[in-house]
């Protein structure tokens, strides 16, 4: 499956990734609208994009209480949550298998408003994921 990976030398920590990504999405700049995250590491300047891998088994879209109805698949298998739907149990945020979880589920939020988010591959977008079409460094990629 595709997915957005790092070139970890390359990434210059700037967030631009994330911010794209809130944008195109939601129209907002935020964080907690964000489908992937930068770790920066100031010590030693190696950042970290944590992004969606698209799993091949799928966990998170297992997990899903509304599987088909909150979180979908694309034709090509990307697994993807429809927010409107979201009921935002976490489920699909406690079945990610990679620490930390590749799922931005804010759980401070009120319970009413809390939703899931994660990578869906900008598969609506004819160019492909934002976050490769805009990062000013170009350490991400589709593998």
């Amino acid at each position: 499956m595709a997915q957005t990976a790092p070139e970890y030398s390359l990434c210059a920590g700037c967030n631009s990734c994330e911010a794209i990504c809130s944008l195109v999405h939601d129209g907002v700049v935020s964080p907690s609208r964000r489908r992937l995250a930068v770790r920066r590491d100031i010590r030693t300047m190696m950042h970290t994009v944590y992004s969606c891998q698209h799993c091949a088994d799928r966990p998170c879209y297992e997990k899903c209480p509304k599987k088909g109805t909150a979180m979908k698949l694309t034709p090509e298998g990307v697994a993807y949550i429809d927010e409107s739907e979201c009921v935002g149990c976490g489920l699909c945020y406690k079945a990610c298998v990679f620490d930390p979880p590749r799922i931005n589920y804010v759980r401070t939020a009120p319970k009413e408003t809390r939703r899931a988010r994660k990578c869906d591959m900008c598969f609506e977008r004819p160019e492909g994921p934002a976050c490769v079409q805009w990062c000013p460094v170009r350490c991400l990629e589709i593998e």
